[in-house]
């Protein structure tokens, strides 16, 4: 017989997110995912499949892929090229946590 266990996800999750090693990566992760989001949601908007944005760029396709599949290893001017392409603007604004 096996035994089940009463912690939830979500003690699991607090526990692992009090170590700070642990908030830090995931912190970036979830600002990566929103970045990855974001620059989907543009894509998807101006209706481009990611060979189509690639020609507007005069890029590779294969570089399309890389930027949504790694938005935190491209640099910011890459971003809003890509952006640009896709008829959309990013909002900056700044807010302190």
């Amino acid at each position: 017989m096996s035994k089940k266990h009463s912690t939830t996800f979500s003690e699991i999750k607090d526990i692992a997110l009090a170590n700070p090693a642990v908030r830090a990566a995931y912190d970036e992760a979830e600002d990566e995912w929103k970045l990855r989001e974001l620059l989907l949601k543009a894509r998807k908007n101006a209706k481009l499949s990611q060979t189509e944005l690639a020609k507007r760029l005069g890029v590779a396709s294969s570089n399309i892929n890389r930027i949504e599949k790694s938005p935190l290893n491209t640099n910011i001017k890459t971003i809003l090229k890509y952006l640009n392409a896709c008829n959309a603007k990013i909002d900056m604004n700044l807010s302190t946590l």
